[in-house]
């Protein structure tokens, strides 16, 4: 399935960001069907950012998922982030915590997050 991410926040970001930021999502969701959405959230996502901000990504996944599939994962990330020149932040949350946690961080990805793909 290819990528599509499209958001006026992400025409901000440099080409190497793009490229880099299509690939892992392509990638990571062709790979692992287990992952439901992917937001981009922070300084980004804000447009708010200064010179060589990185990308804060959070995957929301619809199971717990084990340390070897989120270094498989972290992997991939790293791949993309050595080819492009570009800094990437990721985060890997079941979709019962970032539905039902009460946490400061997660009210803030949810009110200003900005979702950049989404299973089905």
């Amino acid at each position: 399935m290819k990528a599509n991410i499209t958001h006026n926040a992400l025409l901000s970001l440099n080409y190497n960001e793009q490229i880099g930021l299509n690939g892992i999502v392509q990638e990571l969701t062709d790979k692992f069907q287990f992952i439901k959405k992917v937001i981009l959230y922070g300084s980004k996502a804000r447009v708010d950012f200064v010179g060589d901000s990185d990308i804060d990504l959070l995957f929301i996944l619809e199971r717990e998922v084990s340390r070897l599939e989120k270094s498989e994962m972290s992997d991939i990330i790293y791949d993309y982030e050595l080819a492009n020149d570009i800094v990437i932040s990721a985060i890997f949350i079941p979709e019962h915590e970032f539905r039902d946690k009460a946490s400061i961080f997660l009210a803030k990805v949810r009110k200003e997050g900005i979702v950049i793909w989404s299973r089905g």
